[in-house]
């Protein structure tokens, strides 16, 4: 009884909400360094660095994408660099 009480509280729906979130980024982060570390691992921390601070989930998914149309290590490492320059515009 008070287990599903607990379960159905905002504050219970909340902090679950929350931890999908961060599985989420945590997920699309590691999917990033896996894919940068099979083709490109010079550049694995770099991409940490540069991804570290984002947590916009939709933000993530869109840099994937993008990592995984490029061609070479210097289009990617271009836009990895390029992440830091778009945050100090924002």
């Amino acid at each position: 009884m008070y287990k599903k009480d607990l379960e159905e509280s905002w504050v219970y729906q909340k902090i679950l909400g929350e931890g999908r979130e961060e599985g989420q980024r945590e997920a699309l982060r590691e999917t990033f360094v896996g894919f940068l570390n099979a083709r490109y691992p010079m550049l694995v921390d770099l991409a940490r660095e540069q991804i570290s601070d984002i947590t916009d989930i939709k933000r993530l998914q869109e840099i994937l994408n993008k990592i995984f149309y490029l061609q070479t290590a210097g289009e990617i490492e271009e836009c990895l660099l390029s992440l830091h320059d778009d945050a100090a515009k924002n």
